[in-house]
């Protein structure tokens, strides 16, 4: 591949790109990426946890072109199919909302898109889309393979999951990125192990043995990092008053069904936040809302006051998916308490924890290949440790204001192990 220039990156030094990525890399859907937060509200806890979505997509595009040069050597793709890879993993994360997933719940449930479905939108409907078709790439399938949905153009089907898989650059580089700005230290990942460890067998995507104690330490850092800060409950009180606030305000804020491509490109971190400024000021804001704006923004933030931390093997099957049974909850425990629903808030994030796309039954999911035996193993039947942690981290908070903590732990408490949620939950 030609490159045209380099980048310097904290995580991976130096990182070369070609001239197509740079006419991307320049457009405004792309350039906005500069303006999301890769953690959230993540820096409320680790102050200097303010690194974006464009340099994580530029660090997948790094690994993706790394992966592309292992198979490249293998003998089972060529230069153009590297570069597709690499611009599929650049543009991955385009469709990411304001402070990246602290917005997701709201947008799906406003707009009817998630991320990966605005991904698609705004290459297919946006300028980018028409440098993409320029520069020779076909932008509908682009977009699809982005978000590992299907191969590009009739592509081998194993390259999704170097996009989108158990193992791929999305999830290597964030794991990286995001232990190096936080400053914990458990999400290093040995990337360049993984990828050279890179095989393709009759099953799809595997790893070689040789590689196996970095495949384990990745799901040990994801692991890990989920409970040091995706889930941190200091982490999560800011996410669910930023989702409350955003609940309230949706309207104000241009969010809506349909909204265009244009509508949703002005939906940056700066933009939401001096907006709801601007409510306040104007004393537009609803006043639940209000209370949760004033305290976010000096800091003040809802207590966790009770917690449970089970572990599973299908979480989606799981009875506290449903939002009726939640607002269910959320009364029960207020009532209980005596105090306003409003100041009740139940806190279960839907992330997957561990690096599985789909549940598979006995086993991780992930083959490892033995080069001496030319035998496959799924990762989790020769690895005590992968077997170990081949189960989601599934966790349920309750939260509520600092003045009647007390109050609402001990009637979560009592719900929560009364008769009938233990008859009718997992729990």
């Amino acid at each position: 591949m030609l490159f045209y220039s380099e980048i310097m990156d904290p995580i991976h030094g130096y990182i070369p790109f070609t001239d197509s990525e740079k006419a991307v890399i320049d457009t405004e859907p792309f350039q906005r990426l500069h303006r999301l937060r890769q953690l959230g509200m993540g820096f409320y806890v680790y102050p200097s946890a303010t690194h974006t979505r464009y340099t994580h997509s530029v660090g997948a595009m790094h690994l993706a072109g790394l992966a592309g040069e292992r198979l490249l050597n293998l003998g089972l793709i060529d230069g153009d199919t590297q570069q597709i890879l690499r611009m599929a993993a650049l543009l991955h994360d385009l469709g990411h909302g304001p402070f990246s997933h602290s917005s997701e719940s709201v947008l799906q449930q406003t707009t009817g898109f998630t991320h990966e479905d605005m991904t698609i939108k705004l290459v297919n409907e946006s300028v980018l889309g028409d440098v993409l078709e320029s520069l020779g790439f076909n932008k509908k399938s682009l977009s699809e393979f982005a978000v590992g949905r299907k191969p590009y153009s009739g592509g081998q089907e194993y390259l999704t999951k170097i996009i989108a898989g158990q193992v791929d650059v999305d999830k290597m580089d964030f794991l990286n990125r995001d232990s190096y700005f936080t400053g914990v230290p458990y999400g290093k990942v040995d990337h360049r192990r993984l990828i050279e460890g890179l095989l393709v067998k009759s099953d799809g995507v595997a790893i070689n043995m040789n590689a196996l104690y970095a495949l384990e330490q990745f799901i040990i850092a994801r692991y890990e990092m989920f409970k040091a800060v995706y889930y941190h409950r200091t982490v999560r009180a800011a996410e669910i008053m930023f989702d409350r606030i955003l609940r309230h305000t949706a309207v104000d804020l241009g969010i809506h069904q349909g909204m265009s491509v244009d509508e949703y490109l002005k939906l940056d971190d700066g933009y939401v936040w001096s907006k709801l400024q601007e409510l306040v000021r104007s004393e537009k804001l609803n006043k639940n809302a209000l209370g949760l704006f004033k305290m976010l923004n000096s800091r003040q933030l809802l207590k966790s006051c009770y917690e449970v931390v089970r572990h599973e093997i299908d979480p989606q099957s799981r009875i506290f998916n449903n939002e009726k049974v939640l607002y269910a909850l959320v009364d029960s425990i207020a009532e209980k308490a005596k105090v306003d629903p409003e100041t009740v808030f139940i806190d279960t994030p839907t992330l997957p924890t561990i690096p599985l796309n789909n549940i598979v039954k006995d086993g991780f999911g992930l083959l490892v290949y033995d080069e001496k035996t030319k035998s496959e193993y799924d990762a989790s039947h020769i690895s005590p440790l992968t077997n170990a942690l081949s189960q989601y981290m599934v966790v349920l908070r309750v939260y509520t204001f600092a003045n009647q903590r007390e109050t609402v732990a001990t009637a979560a408490k009592s719900i929560f192990t009364s008769e009938l949620i233990s008859e009718k939950v997992s729990y």
